[in-house]
């Protein structure tokens, strides 16, 4: 019996939608250019912020990247394969988002008026491999040699990541903080350098200006003073680490005790407060002043300590207790009977200020004046003080990463002006359609220049007309200064490894995109 091969085959449900051919890519191309539009207007020193309404009902204005697009609701893939970049790039980076996300948002842009025309998309992603490869090779050449020690180039990179994000007369402040921290945790190890932004902690000290922050060679806690006594400025404290209780270690559980005599009873009870008594001068004979431990205190232990000046700080997590034993050098005790002088930690000053009890405010504990790599930025400040911390820490991030990679390029859009020219030039030498997306590639490149001089003000054309002629003339410092002019922006430093990450990461993101002939939607939209 024979069977109609006309008959249709049903392979998909009936509600699911597939789009195919071009329209596919202009469908995902549009998206992506809308997201891109949302980040352009905060990127530099001019950009401005966006004031973000979540669903939550939570408010925020920033001009952070990052957590733009954390917080928006994207349904189309295209759109959400950008998101995924962004948060590629701050994951590695730390820094350097928008730029990215608005670089592969070019590449898509010029991808789509080649497409228009015909053009086959496959030619396209050759193009823009050929032109990547050939502007990592350009921008290694371009690369500027950062020391470790060198501290004016670091609080450059420091002050380039902060522009934008902190008023211009804390940026200094904030960059040269920024630096010290650095200096402060940066450990050779063999033939490798351990600089890690995690190391530099943050505190909101919710007072102040922000002119007040400082920078702390310890830790700084938001803990509850066991006792009002306990409370003040010691100095030279010898500090011990313990990851266990400050109480005898009991003798007996779920154990029923019987006495036929009162007598019989006061000798237990003796019996436990001697304990008690060896307990606490075991602790104070290892030299300790300060008392750092993440179980329950006794009570009795709690007052022999206070009554000999010690302080006394309990409930600490594991990595309060190993912060702090990195900033002093202490040893982490596991049982206090082990506790010797050698486990001890130092710190030059530590000041328990009590705080009014509420059920929101605490205590704060200062341990300053460490010798250890860690320390603590405290921001000071009322408003905005959460987006300070953030753009601080993705300043940290950026140039720990210099100092790791020791090699730096100029901002301002001149390394992707300079791209963007040896780009081009390289084209000259093509002679088949690869030519059309190595050249689009090279106006992608510029997205950052122009979008930079249009956020200062500028005429954005004619600053990129000028900035070409320039770079040409004058070398690859030229860029779009913070007012929008042309000049040299030597002082503008960026990791070399921010931009080339994402050069390379936008560039794969859009090939991908563009290999992409049909959406398939199993919800129907």
């Amino acid at each position: 019996m024979e069977t109609s091969s006309d008959a249709p085959v049903i392979i998909v449900r009936e509600h699911t939608r597939v789009t195919s051919g071009p329209e596919v890519q202009q469908k995902i191309i549009h998206a992506c250019r809308a997201l891109a539009s949302i980040l352009r207007g905060t990127l530099g020193p001019r950009g401005l912020d966006k004031g973000l309404y979540k669903s939550n009902g939570e408010f925020a204005v920033t001009s952070d990247g990052a957590r733009i697009i954390n917080d928006l609701l994207i349904k189309n893939p295209g759109a959400k394969l950008l998101v995924s970049l962004g948060k590629s790039q701050e994951s590695v980076i730390g820094d350097g988002v928008t730029s990215t996300v608005l670089f592969a948002g070019a590449l898509l842009d010029e991808a789509s008026r080649l497409l228009r025309t015909g053009v086959n998309p496959l030619v396209i992603v050759d193009g823009y491999q050929a032109a990547l490869s050939h502007a990592l090779t350009h921008l290694d050449e371009l690369e500027i040699t950062v020391a470790g020690d060198d501290r004016d180039l670091l609080t450059q990179v420091a002050c380039t990541s902060l522009s934008g994000r902190v008023a211009a007369a804390e940026s200094e402040m904030f960059s040269t903080m920024i630096v010290d921290a650095l200096d402060t945790v940066t450990q050779q190890q063999g033939d490798s350098i351990r600089c890690e932004a995690e190391d530099v902690l943050f505190d909101k000290a919710e007072e102040g200006a922000l002119s007040d922050s400082r920078l702390i060679r310890g830790v700084i806690w938001k803990k509850r003073i066991p006792l009002a006594r306990m409370a003040g400025e010691r100095t030279d404290v010898r500090i011990a680490v313990l990851h266990a209780d400050l109480k005898p270690a009991d003798l007996r559980r779920d154990a029923e005790i019987e006495f036929s005599e009162v007598s019989a009873y006061e000798e237990f009870i003796a019996v436990q407060e001697q304990a008690r008594e060896q307990l606490a001068e075991s602790l104070l004979a290892s030299g300790a002043d300060l008392f750092c431990c993440s179980g329950e205190v006794d009570r009795s232990v709690l007052h022999k300590l206070a009554a000999a000046d010690a302080l006394v700080i309990a409930d600490l997590d594991e990595q309060q207790l190993r912060q702090v034993a990195q900033a002093s050098g202490a040893n982490v005790v596991e049982h206090i009977t082990d506790l010797g002088k050698d486990d001890l930690g130092r710190a030059a000053s530590v000041n328990a200020e009590s705080r009014q009890e509420t059920d929101e405010v605490q205590d704060r504990i200062i341990i300053d004046g460490c010798e250890g790599p860690l320390v603590t930025c405290s921001i000071a400040g009322t408003a905005s003080v959460e987006e300070v911390i953030r753009g601080l820490y993705d300043a940290l991030r950026a140039t720990s990463l210099t100092i790791r990679e020791g090699a730096a390029l100029t901002g301002a859009g001149s390394a992707h002006m300079a791209a963007s020219l040896s780009v081009i030039e390289a084209a000259e030498a093509v002679g088949d359609r690869t030519r059309l997306g190595i050249e689009a590639f090279s106006r992608a490149l510029e997205v950052i220049p122009w979008t930079l001089a249009s956020n200062a003000g500028a005429d954005a054309l004619d600053a990129l007309l000028e900035l070409r002629a320039s770079q040409r003339k004058a070398g690859p410092a030229t860029g779009i200064r913070a007012d929008g002019t042309v000049g040299d922006v030597s002082d503008v430093l960026e990791p070399a490894q921010s931009i080339i990450h994402s050069l390379a990461t936008a560039t794969e993101t859009a090939c991908s995109l563009l290999r992409c002939d049909q959406v398939i939607s199993a919800r129907g939209d």
